[in-house]
């Protein structure tokens, strides 16, 4: 018994495949960026001779 395969299945996939690589591309450029922003505004406070520029966060 031979299966009858669905010819649009494989393009399906293809781009189901192809949503997946481009969601998790965006989500690293997002994370990217802001650490970015983050690691920018840090040496810009550095740069002008403030000592405190990286917040405290509170012991637990």
């Amino acid at each position: 018994m031979s299966q009858i395969r669905d010819p649009g299945e494989s393009g399906r996939r293809r781009a189901l495949a192809a949503m997946i690589v481009l969601i998790v591309l965006v989500a690293g450029g997002v994370w990217l960026a802001e650490t970015l922003r983050r690691e920018s505004a840090l040496e810009d406070c550095l740069a002008s001779g403030r000592r405190e520029c990286v917040p405290l966060r509170p012991e637990p």
